[in-house]
């Protein structure tokens, strides 16, 4: 890609996960990384919270970080994941949510637990704190570490579609607000509402749907998109002036989504993602 502007984001990946959600690096080694391959724009996007910023190295530059977090949201009984980017992560609103969150998935995993114990595979709570880690927020890929520790499934995958996954005899809704809300709480910190792998929704309707309830982009690129669908993401964002915005959703090198490098974007995603940084920089950040 040849980009006149030579303070231009040119390499770039805006959707990556720590081990402070689901992943498995830790925020520090993520950083790392990121500096060894020259990217020059990552955004850190834990699920439901933001605590991987607390522990970046003071030193990043010439490395750039959009602030971001992947909000789970509910939208006609469907999971649906809304990033925000360019976050004031010292909103009240967002700091609310979070708590609402961390609070909420244990209780969740109490029940989950529960389900497992009468399927026969008794599992503790402690056990699956450790894996979370300090902070404690627990996600459903922790639960299935401590069922493969045990030996009750022979994979992460496994846990998923026998016992944890939507459908399975353990599962347990977590809490969630409505797309409307989680909308609300990212413009209220003053961040960027952007549809996280929009190709995923259970109903491809949904994306007309959410876009009227005042989302700014989309995530046109996505390992889980195939070329028809990025056409269509681009053209629908271009009609409506919509941010265009990719990333690889890296969890870690053995986990599904490894994709690290840069988003192989298209030159109209990159000019858009150079627009949002611009914009976020415009806000005084």
């Amino acid at each position: 890609m040849i980009v006149k502007n030579i303070n231009s984001i040119k390499h770039f990946n805006l959707h990556l996960h720590t081990n402070v959600s689901d992943g498995r690096l830790t925020p520090e080694e993520v950083v790392n990384r990121a500096q060894e391959i020259g990217l020059d724009l990552i955004s850190i996007t834990d699920h439901d919270n933001a605590d991987a910023y607390n522990l970046l190295p003071q030193e990043i530059a010439p490395l750039r970080i959009i602030p971001g977090m992947e909000i789970s949201s509910l939208y006609q009984d469907s999971d649906v994941h809304i990033l925000g980017l360019g976050l004031n992560l010292h909103s009240q609103s967002l700091l609310d949510m979070i708590e609402m969150y961390l609070v909420g998935r244990k209780e969740r995993a109490i029940k989950m637990i529960q389900k497992l114990a009468e399927l026969g595979m008794p599992i503790n709570l402690d056990e699956v704190i450790a894996v979370a880690g300090s902070r404690g927020l627990i996600v459903r890929p922790h639960i299935a570490q401590v069922l493969l520790s045990h030996g009750y499934v022979h994979s992460k995958s496994e846990a998923f579609e026998k016992y944890i996954g939507d459908n399975g005899p353990a599962y347990v809704h977590k809490p969630e607000f409505s797309v409307q809300e989680a909308i609300q709480v990212i413009h209220e910190a003053d961040g960027f509402a952007i549809i996280a792998h929009p190709g995923d929704l259970a109903n491809p309707a949904y994306v007309d749907d959410i876009i009227k309830m005042g989302i700014d982009g989309l995530e046109v690129w996505h390992p889980d998109h195939n070329l028809s669908q990025i056409a269509y993401f681009t053209d629908l964002c271009k009609n409506l002036g919509l941010y265009m915005t990719g990333g690889s959703d890296f969890h870690g090198d053995n986990e599904r989504y490894n994709l690290f490098e840069e988003v192989p974007a298209s030159e109209t995603i990159l000019e858009s993602v150079n627009k949002l940084w611009r914009e976020y920089k415009c806000r005084g950040n």
